[in-house]
């Protein structure tokens, strides 16, 4: 006969002031700190950028303040656990869908005020046993790379090869000085940053289009940060001149080019891709497994034999009931809802006479009520 109340496996044994321990899930969450050593697995286990301490720590986040660990296989999650929220910092990393299961039941038995969990999955979310909502989702272009730069070149399509080709020896006759070095930028590195937005904005002003560096004010500061910490730089210049700049970050056997800019002035050269590819080459050569070329224009990254890798932020919930109590959700569920009633009202009035113009009526209003909470679009 079942009480209701928790067993001693669900509860978890205390194994230390600061550590709970779960034996039936091979989980430990340890509260309040992360214990020393455990983030530098990260690199190791994930190969993921946005799962590393330097990511967490440069880029605004609120600091971990615990950490659920997992055996057999190795998990490792550095959390912000806040209210009734646990957010999971690691992002974009692989965890099959039953590891994932039993870091939910984790986290919900040792923050019993939890009524949340944000998470990154890499699989179908469907795959989960928990309520869940799809926060947003993530596509990343990864190259997996051969053991050699000739591999690679057999494995592009021949179109490819010949336009690589042709734009190499163009730009070698046209600028025998070009030259191409890595280094670690240390104190230039905001420089380094402001010079790669200022291409990416003069680009996108030609085709009136603004850029994210200009509407995320904080963006510079935290990439030079983050540069600061744990990048390099690949510069290629042309007569003693900077003419193209990429950021790049290895993580485990993982090289991440995180952003990438030329000088418009050489656009013709098509500087840009051909840098790509050589960061690429450089890449193999130096032992990598694979290049995560992260989100952005999708053909040039494919020419290049990058395919999309999905990965999609939840919001899990212990229970429906947990899900509907709580107050962002149910305003969602109540929104959703009169939406769906909104437009099925629609769709009955053009049955009736003068539905039609009712209809129009609706469109009219919802679209004044639209541009109204949007004043800038």
């Amino acid at each position: 006969m079942t009480t209701g109340e928790a067993t001693p496996a669900e509860l978890g044994t205390l194994a230390s002031p600061d550590r709970l321990h779960f034996p039936d899930l091979g989980a430990s969450v340890h509260l309040g700190r992360v214990p020393d050593g455990l983030a530098d697995e990260l690199p190791g286990l994930y190969n993921s950028l946005y799962s590393t301490l330097d990511w967490f720590l440069t880029q605004g986040l609120r600091p971990p303040n615990a950490a659920c660990v997992l055996q057999e296989p190795r998990h490792v999650l550095l959390l912000d656990h806040n209210g009734g929220t646990v957010n999971v910092l690691n992002r974009s990393f692989d965890c099959a869908p039953e590891d994932a299961d039993r870091i939910c039941r984790a986290l919900f038995r040792a923050f019993p005020d939890t009524h949340r969990i944000h998470l990154d999955v890499m699989f179908p979310p469907e795959q989960l046993a928990f309520p869940r909502r799809v926060v947003e989702r993530l596509s990343h272009m990864v190259i997996e790379l051969p053991s050699s730069v000739d591999e690679y070149d057999a494995s592009l399509r021949k179109s490819t090869r010949r336009h690589l080709r042709g734009y190499r020896n163009r730009v070698r006759r046209t600028f025998p000085d070009l030259r191409t070095e890595t280094i670690t930028p240390g104190e230039r590195s905001q420089a380094l940053v402001d010079q790669l937005i200022q291409w990416k904005i003069q680009r996108f002003r030609e085709q009136d289009r603004i850029t994210y560096w200009e509407t995320n004010s904080a963006l510079s500061t935290h990439t030079a940060a983050l540069l600061r910490r744990c990048g390099q730089c690949r510069i290629t210049s042309i007569a003693g001149k900077t003419a193209v700049i990429h950021l790049c970050f290895r993580v485990g056997d993982t090289l991440v080019p995180l952003e990438g800019a030329h000088d418009p002035a050489y656009d013709a050269y098509h500087l840009g891709y051909l840098s790509m590819y050589e960061t690429v080459c450089a890449a193999i050569e130096s032992g990598a497994r694979r290049v995560n070329l992260m989100e952005g224009t999708v053909q040039p990254k494919a020419w290049l034999g990058a395919q999309a890798v999905l990965s999609t932020h939840l919001s899990v919930f212990p229970s429906q009931l947990s899900r509907l109590r709580s107050p962002d959700e149910s305003f969602r569920i109540l929104r959703r809802r009169s939406q769906s009633a909104y437009y099925a009202l629609g769709r009955s009035a053009k049955r009736y006479p003068g539905g039609e113009a009712l209809v129009r009526l609706m469109k009219r209003r919802r679209l004044k009520k639209w541009s109204e909470s949007h004043p800038d679009r």
